[in-house]
């Protein structure tokens, strides 16, 4: 067992080094952020190697970058205590309509330069109104991307929503990596036809900590066949 788990590392290595040479592999172990991560479902058995039986498995974690009002009014109050408090802080609302709507965001002088930020956005200054817009896109982003429900994307568009499914494969690789490598070039994106190793921790009360394959989702079908 220990000689085919050496071959399967060597493999690996092999496999790596081939796919920085010809620049499909980011470098380094990413560790992807968010609020909060949990994970979805039980984990999925993708393959088991008769003679050592070590496992592939899937793992799909739900990502919740979203900041809710409490959060955000709470960031808010805190600056002013800071030395780089300003009176400009504050919730402001988009001049523009996009996707028909007005966004109201939460800024910070230090983040954003006084010119550009009244250039685009007002200052709002009644926090209930601030709280009304910002609950309303808060619940909003948990469905849908910023495009709306008619994205030509369609679910696969993450793109302004605060929840996104990461999907990551741990255990022996090199036996599948032909079915990885072939859902990978299926891809659209460049950088979804990378190979990206990541370190997802959850915030859950286990706080599970899993190194793997960042596998696309629009590739796990193709994975998991």
């Amino acid at each position: 067992i220990n000689r085919l788990f050496e071959l399967f590392v060597n493999n690996l290595d092999l496999l790596v080094q081939k796919a920085r040479i010809e620049g499909s592999l980011d470098r380094g172990i990413v560790h992807l952020k968010a609020n909060v991560i949990e994970l979805q479902g039980t984990p999925k058995t993708v393959y088991v190697d008769q003679m050592s039986r070590a496992s592939t498995v899937l793992f799909t974690f739900i990502f919740d970058r979203g900041v809710s009002w409490e959060l955000a009014n709470t960031m808010l109050k805190g600056k002013p205590k800071a030395e780089f408090g300003s009176s400009d802080d504050g919730f402001y609302l988009s001049k523009s309509e996009f996707m028909g709507k007005r966004h109201v965001i939460l800024a910070f002088e230090r983040d954003m330069h006084r010119a550009e930020l009244t250039k685009k956005y007002s200052k709002v200054s009644s926090l209930e109104v601030a709280k009304i817009r910002w609950e309303h896109d808060y619940e909003e982003s948990s469905k849908q991307c910023m495009h709306g429900p008619n994205c030509k994307n369609g679910k696969s568009c993450s793109v302004g929503s605060r929840l996104q499914e990461v999907n990551v494969l741990c255990g022996v690789i090199v036996p599948i990596w032909g079915k990885i490598q072939t859902a990978l070039s299926k891809q659209v994106k460049q950088i979804h036809r990378r190979i990206r190793i990541v370190c997802v921790e959850t915030t859950s009360s286990d706080n599970r900590r899993i190194v793997g394959l960042l596998v696309p989702n629009a590739a796990v079908t193709t994975v998991l066949e």
